[in-house]
């Protein structure tokens, strides 16, 4: 008897982590819907992903827009209206003073940090049986302190308690949410941000993306909470 494909969707997936992670997950038997705002790099991503054996799609989309966030889970559950894991890999970085923060560029840092994970988790939630993993891609912001990040850091504490809100919400449902905390990572993230960065002493995309895989690897009875990655080297 034929299994159903493992249905994973993946945010952010066309660069950073969340393409690593796509990389990491591709493989027969799963089915990978792949999102992000940037169509050109996602469909690269597709069909690297399809090379290594797994079913791709590419749902180009804003995810914090709740209607572009609706028809995307949609057409990411596919006929069977499914989906099994979702790893949400989505923001950039407003680094100042909060001082110089306008209001508009705060509002705009925690929707895209923290509207568009409460968005995605709210649609693809019902779409999720028993054994359903939700990942919150987070960071060590989330835990600690930086001068200049206030607005990061504000987003990722809350997605923190966002998390650990709905995982007791859903854990009657055998549904888990699992925070995953990086430390810096060297993505394109950084290219923006003022100042010098030690980059050789970051995490690799694909070292966090690693740490997803076995997440997903789980027995569907096994929950981990979160989930803290850093270098041997310690802080920057």
């Amino acid at each position: 008897m034929m299994t159903e494909p493992l249905s994973i969707l993946i945010t952010g997936a066309s660069r950073g982590i969340g393409r690593a992670t796509a990389m990491a997950l591709a493989a027969p038997g799963v089915r990978l819907a792949l999102s992000a705002r940037s169509s050109g790099l996602l469909d690269a991503v597709r069909a690297e992903a399809e090379a290594l054996g797994a079913e791709a799609i590419a749902l180009p989309a804003d995810a914090t827009d709740a209607g572009a966030v609706a028809d995307m889970v949609r057409a990411a559950a596919g006929p069977a209206g499914r989906i099994d894991v979702l790893v949400h890999s989505v923001g950039a970085a407003l680094v100042r003073p909060f001082e110089e923060i306008t209001l508009g560029e705060w509002e705009g840092a925690l929707r895209s940090q923290l509207t568009s994970l409460f968005l995605v988790c709210q649609a693809v939630a019902p779409r999720m049986g028993p054994g359903g993993l939700i990942v919150n891609l987070g960071s060590v912001a989330a835990r600690q302190a930086f001068p200049g990040w206030s607005a990061y850091c504000a987003a990722k504490h809350g997605a923190l308690g966002f998390a650990a809100a709905i995982r007791e919400e859903l854990r009657p449902r055998g549904i888990r949410v699992t925070s995953v905390l990086p430390a810096a990572t060297d993505t394109a993230l950084w290219d923006g941000v003022p100042g010098e960065w030690g980059r050789q002493n970051m995490l690799r995309p694909e070292d966090v993306a690693a740490a997803i895989a076995a997440l997903v690897a789980h027995p569907p009875h096994v929950t981990v909470e979160e989930l803290t990655i850093g270098h041997v080297a310690g802080r920057l």
